[in-house]
């Protein structure tokens, strides 16, 4: 493997868990009905950068692991690092140097959009001209699938790594002109014995659809009115690589993947959920924090502290625990006091 790489946690990820892995692994290792278990499914229900889950399968403290999400760019991410197909390591070298030696490239969807806004006007070049390169491999059959995502992964993180940003594509720096500074960086795939099953669909239609038997159903929903697929749709177009037609200063697509939980309607989703996963689950870990008061309206949290405790209270035996945490701030908002809630529902 080319050095350096990307490991699945080097991204800026709003709401990210990277900080407080400790803390979320010492919590799961303490609930007295895990010891029971032979056949430990472990089911993250809105898996984001992925990097609980990767803690637990390094930590092999579950046999079957479940990762979801809707985001486009978070699944190919899972597939690139997670899935257990064999790959061509030499041929992805081969491509790693080829990618890093263009110059003198033709404007393309990414350059004409993105040019000297996110990116420089060369680095958006070279960004559209790998995006189109490894659909091109894969429709010719020149690499596998599981090369296509390792391929479409290390583009996203080396984008992400380099875009003139505050860490989301809400906007990007005005008064920063954006310079060339794009290399393409490999990302660094995870083998493991593990069942990984990664799925793709909105939580709650999944929750009710499962039938396997959980062992923990790790939920980290989004907290506020930010949606992530609007927070993050400069990689999930590059993701699905549709060039759609965008719009505004941020240059967003058409909206796509609306969570409810960024909405009035965040408590019903969230009881829905709960109701349609403590049936085959033997604890529910909800994560969640206390910012209530932010000075950012869409930053303030959906649902209360309280009414978490009483849905979840409703399915079986809560404790809580509660850890100081310091947020990520993609931008001037200011974060107080701000703890990180874990809540774990021992369902009845």
């Amino acid at each position: 493997m080319a050095s350096p790489c990307f490991n699945i946690a080097n991204r800026r990820y709003t709401g990210a868990k990277t900080k407080i892995l400790n803390e979320i692994g010492a919590v799961i290792a303490s609930i007295p009905s895990l010891e029971k278990q032979k056949n430990k499914v472990f089911f993250d229900v809105f898996a984001g950068t992925g990097v609980v889950s990767e803690f637990f399968i390094r930590q092999n403290s579950f046999t079957h692991f479940i990762l979801n999400d809707f985001l486009h760019a978070n699944h190919a991410i899972y597939q690139a690092f997670l899935s257990q197909e064999p790959f061509n390591q030499a041929l992805l070298n081969s491509l790693h140097d080829r990618y890093n030696a263009l110059d003198h490239l033709e404007d393309n969807y990414y350059s004409k959009h993105f040019g000297g806004k996110f990116f420089s006007l060369l680095d958006a070049q070279k960004i559209g001209f790998i995006r189109s390169d490894i659909d091109r491999l894969r429709h010719t059959h020149a690499i596998t699938q599981k090369e296509f995502y390792i391929l479409l992964a290390s583009l996203l993180f080396s984008v992400d790594k380099i875009a003139n940003t505050v860490g989301h594509y809400d906007a990007y720096r005005k008064n920063t002109p954006p310079q060339d500074r794009f290399k393409f960086v490999p990302i660094q795939p995870i083998q493991t014995p593990h069942i990984i099953d990664i799925r793709q669909m909105d939580a709650n239609t999944l929750a009710k659809n499962l039938d396997i038997p959980i062992a923990i159903a790790f939920i980290d929903p989004p907290y506020n009115s930010r949606q992530y697929s609007r927070f993050y749709h400069l990689l999930e177009t590059l993701a699905k690589n549709n060039q759609p037609k965008l719009y505004g200063q941020a240059l967003k697509p058409q909206p796509e993947n609306m969570s409810a939980y960024c909405k009035v309607e965040a408590k019903i989703a969230f009881k829905n959920l709960v109701q349609a996963l403590a049936p085959k689950t033997k604890a529910l870990v909800v994560t969640y924090n206390n910012t209530y008061t932010s000075k950012s309206n869409s930053s303030q949290n959906k649902i209360t502290l309280q009414e978490i405790s009483t849905i979840l209270q409703s399915c079986g035996k809560l404790t809580t625990h509660e850890f100081p945490f310091k947020a990520f701030s993609a931008g001037k908002t200011e974060f107080e006091a701000h703890k990180e809630y874990i809540f774990v529902c021992e369902v009845k």
